[in-house]
């Protein structure tokens, strides 16, 4: 079975479509899932949309941490509730197209890791701005610190659960975004077999970016200039 991770922070109106969306995907390729959404007690009553709308779903477990707050420290949440063998990570904000998941999962048959990337042939980004931006901070991770994939900051990925838990997936998970720093690099170190398919991210539609692209940059050259200095 997959367990799908989504966590959320004021996502209403994005996560009622993403739902929809994944189960319009997985139910015609008829694939066991679960989704699991991990909400960090959003003030604009993300739970409470999803509760109404998805009460009858047996397939979706919601649950809703009021003390504690972090993208990262949520997923990790949901990975430590998920029952199946299968890991599938991903945003709440509609960037990660649901129309992949059947990739993903298909490429875990010879891959221990699968990441959606938008820098290789056939991705790419609608906002072009933030597009050469990224991109030419992942060719930098790369080609100077040795980090192995061309989307090293994706967070759409797939994982054989059993391969994620050889990881040490408690330094892993912490933070915002730049776990996924973490992910690939120690993956790799750890061995792992690694594959990227393309991705395209069109801009959201709902709601507000919780990422400050330039507080963004500098946090993540720190974090990948410890992963390459052997430090997590």
């Amino acid at each position: 079975m997959v367990s799908i991770v989504i966590p959320t922070y004021n996502e209403k109106e994005n996560i009622v479509l993403l739902v929809r969306q994944i189960y319009e995907v997985l139910s015609s390729q008829k694939i066991s899932y679960e989704l699991i959404i991990v909400d960090d007690n959003s003030p604009d009553g993300t739970a409470v949309a999803i509760g109404k709308k998805f009460k009858q779903k047996n397939s979706i477990r919601l649950f809703v941490r009021k003390k504690k707050r972090g993208l990262a420290t949520a997923i990790l949440y949901g990975i430590g509730k998920a029952r199946g063998n299968l890991i599938i990570g991903m945003d709440a904000d509609l960037n990660h197209p649901p129309r992949l998941l059947p990739n993903l999962i298909g490429e875990t048959e010879r891959f221990d890791l699968i990441v959606a990337s938008r820098f290789i042939k056939g991705g790419g980004m609608e906002e072009k701005p933030r597009y050469v931006f990224t991109y030419i901070f992942n060719l930098f991770l790369r080609h100077f610190l040795g980090f192995p994939t061309m989307d090293n900051m994706s967070g759409f990925y797939a994982m054989k659960k059993e391969k994620l838990l050889l990881l040490p997936v408690n330094k892993i998970y912490r933070g915002y975004g730049e776990y996924h720093l973490r992910l690939v690099y120690l993956a790799k170190k750890y061995g792992l077999k690694l594959k990227e398919i393309p991705v395209f991210y069109k801009k959201r539609n709902y709601g507000v970016s919780k990422t400050n692209l330039f507080k963004v940059f500098f946090n993540y050259l720190w974090v990948a200039i410890n992963l390459r200095s052997g430090r997590i």
